[in-house]
Parts: C-alpha cells; sequence; structure tokens
C-alpha cells in the first residue's frame, strides 16, 4: 500500500509542534481579540495556546485576564499560578495573583505577592510601566482594605 495515502495519526509531539514564533503570533491575536471586544474568540486562543504549549507563560496569563473578566476567580488563580510556574521569575503572574486574591479575600497571600513585586520595583529588576501601574493600583487596594 502507498505510504501517501495511509492516513496517519499524529502523534502528541507532533501535534504541539509550534515554533515559538508562532505560538507568539496566536497570543498576538487573541491580545487583539480582547482589545476589540472578542472576549471569547481570545479565550478560544488562550485556551487552545494552553493546550498545545504548557510552558508558554503569557498564554496562562491571557487565561486569567480572560477567567478575571468572567469571575471565575479559582481559575484565574489557577492559570496565574501556571504562568509563574513557567516563569518564576514572571512580576506580571504575581501582580496578577495578588489581584486575584485581593478580589477573593485572602490578603496575606495577596500581600506577600505585593511585598515581592515592590522590593522587585525597588531594585530596578522591573521596568516595565504596565507592570509598575498594575502594581500600585493593586498595592492601593490592599492598602485601602
Amino acid at each position: 500500500m502507498n505510504d501517501s495515502l495511509v492516513r496517519r495519526t499524529p502523534t502528541e509531539p507532533s501535534k504541539r509542534g509550534y515554533s515559538r514564533d508562532e505560538l507568539e503570533q496566536i497570543y498576538e491575536l487573541a491580545k487583539a481579540c480582547l482589545e476589540i471586544g472578542q472576549l471569547r474568540r481570545a479565550e478560544i486562543l488562550f485556551n487552545g495556546l494552553n493546550e498545545v504549549s504548557q510552558d508558554f507563560g503569557p498564554a496562562w496569563l491571557g487565561t486569567c485576564y480572560v477567567q478575571i473578566l468572567h469571575r471565575n476567580y479559582d481559575l484565574a488563580t489557577t492559570a496565574a499560578q501556571q504562568a509563574l510556574r513557567c516563569d518564576p521569575e514572571s512580576t506580571e503572574a504575581m501582580v496578577y495573583l495578588a489581584a486575584v486574591f485581593l478580589t477573593s479575600g485572602d490578603f496575606n497571600s495577596a500581600g506577600t505577592y505585593l511585598g515581592e513585586v515592590g522590593e522587585r520595583i525597588e531594585m530596578g529588576k522591573v521596568r516595565n510601566p504596565h507592570t509598575v501601574r498594575a502594581y500600585k493600583m493593586q498595592l492601593a487596594r490592599y492598602q485601602s482594605r
């Protein structure tokens, strides 16, 4: 029988064989969907990225953001923890965790993450102005509780 006619079942690695560039392009598409209000489409894209590459932290952050919008705080926490697992130095994941913990009333955990982020900012390790602004917003929420 001709090999080209035999239908092959894709192996796990071939299903997950996206390059880093392809993952980043899909991630950018998901972010664009968020920006234009296509929440469901963004959610599908983020979930797909998480499925094909469980170590792509930005997709987990996207999932966390979507779950916060849906008010699914347990799922948001899990997604942010996955992002932190992918990149233990992810200040963004720490800010997301602080936000979710503040919302769910776990002030001790929120304070721990805010303290860690604050130290990193003071040491000059965080330069992204969006992250610094998000940290300051969460710190204000924490202090006004």
